[in-house]
């Protein structure tokens, strides 16, 4: 009989594990297509290539399964959690990093423009589809009680996480141009003025604070994971998954040391945000309050 319960239990786990796959595909899938269909209405057209699908769904199976893993363990149910699936995708996945690609002059106007629209309609389309995937939709949205912290020591959390952001940004920066000068042979008609790639980087960095808070208040991992996550979040949908395709934009040899470095830098200022934005739950387990889809 214990054999017998231990096969069954088995058999559950795989199929399980079977059904997560095939909903990341599902998933991944989706994206192509929603990528695709934008470039085919909105602009000259696109040319499917076997390549471009290929790369194309490596890089969004990174994206649904960072999504997937934040939809999991959400609090939030139904719409709410959509509107925050938005964000996280939306200001992470596209606009940090566009606005950072136009001051780089790696994009001109024309073309930041319609990628952050791109992105926008994506965001959009998508978010709600992922929580339905997921089986999010339905339920009762939970309500985790944290420790108490005061308005000055929120304040100060805030300012010293979009710091940090600075400091974390100059540091990868200095040591990717150290461990390969070949990037400036790619940059060197485009860096901007100082004073403005320093002061783009305060309304960049204050962006990722409020995605860290919004993600450490709606999860309900432990604190250690819910840093984690954040790190995550940033460093996959920041820098990982969108350098994965290749573009006419950016030399392959540019793209695969850009995602190196910002997806370490973003994993590890994530990770200390976490920390320093994080708060304990008073009680392990969430009060439910009515279904607000």
């Amino acid at each position: 009989m214990v054999q017998k319960s231990n096969n069954t239990t088995n058999t559950k786990q795989k199929i399980m594990k079977l059904n997560y796959y095939l909903k990341l595909l599902l998933g991944a899938m989706i994206l192509v297509v929603l990528y695709f269909l934008y470039d085919f209405v909105f602009t000259d057209g696109v040319t499917l290539t076997i390549t471009n699908i290929l790369w194309g769904l490596v890089s969004n199976i990174f994206v649904v399964a960072i999504l997937s893993f934040y939809v999991s363990h959400a609090t939030l149910r139904g719409l709410r959690l959509s509107f925050s699936v938005f964000a996280l995708y939306f200001i992470i996945g596209h606009f940090n990093i566009l606005i950072e690609a136009y001051i780089f002059n790696v994009t001109d106007r024309a073309e930041t423009v319609k990628q952050i629209l791109q992105g926008l309609i994506t965001a959009t389309v998508f978010s709600p589809i992922i929580v339905y995937i997921f089986n999010k939709w339905d339920g009762q949205t939970a309500l985790l009680k944290f420790e108490n912290r005061s308005i000055i020591g929120w304040v100060w959390r805030v300012i010293l996480g979009v710091f940090l952001y600075i400091v974390f940004y100059l540091v990868a920066g200095m040591i990717l141009q150290a461990a390969y000068p070949g990037l400036m042979d790619f940059y060197k008609d485009k860096l901007p003025p100082l004073d403005l790639m320093l002061l783009t980087q305060f309304p960049r960095g204050f962006l990722f604070v409020v995605i860290a808070i919004l993600i450490l208040r709606t999860s309900r991992l432990k604190l250690i994971k819910r840093a984690v996550l954040v790190g995550l979040v940033f460093s996959i949908l920041g820098g990982i998954a969108p350098l994965i395709p290749p573009n006419e934009l950016m030399p392959n040899d540019i793209r695969l040391v850009h995602g190196f470095e910002v997806g370490i830098s973003n994993f590890l200022y994530g990770l200390v945000l976490g920390y320093l934005l994080g708060q304990k739950t008073k009680n392990e387990k969430p009060i439910t309050t009515n279904n607000t889809k």
